[in-house]
């Protein structure tokens, strides 16, 4: 692990002891973003899943949140955690996410919970 991304988990790490406050919800029409993660080691006892949010709208996304569940060998959850994107996601371009939880899924799915669009404004 690289020592960006290190720092990286460390602060998101941190940020993933404070409590959620989000009630829970449904996953939101958002076809026009894309997701890719990938699963740290567990370390500790916390396993954290890392990725980002491709946006193909012609619009800007912004407070992107995204839900990553610990599924167990029966595909049931087992364990739930929302997080936010970094930053607003620009039309073709791409947010980071990393969401820290509690180890042992079996697997994991991430989901996008909720999305602002906003238009872009063009420059002459």
């Amino acid at each position: 692990m690289t020592m960006r991304r290190m720092g990286y988990v460390a602060v998101v790490g941190w940020l993933a002891l404070l409590p959620s406050g989000s009630p829970a919800q449904d996953a939101v029409d958002a076809s026009s973003l894309r997701l890719r993660w990938d699963v740290d080691p567990p370390a500790q006892g916390l396993q954290t899943v890392c990725g980002r949010v491709f946006n193909d709208q012609q619009m800007a996304a912004r407070r992107v949140r995204v839900r990553v569940e610990g599924l167990d060998e029966r595909g049931e959850v087992t364990r739930r955690r929302d997080g936010d994107v970094l930053g607003q996601i620009s039309s073709r371009s791409a947010g980071l996410f990393c969401v820290s939880m509690a180890a042992g899924a079996a697997t994991y799915r991430v989901t996008v919970v909720s999305v602002d669009w906003v238009a872009e404004t063009q420059s002459p």
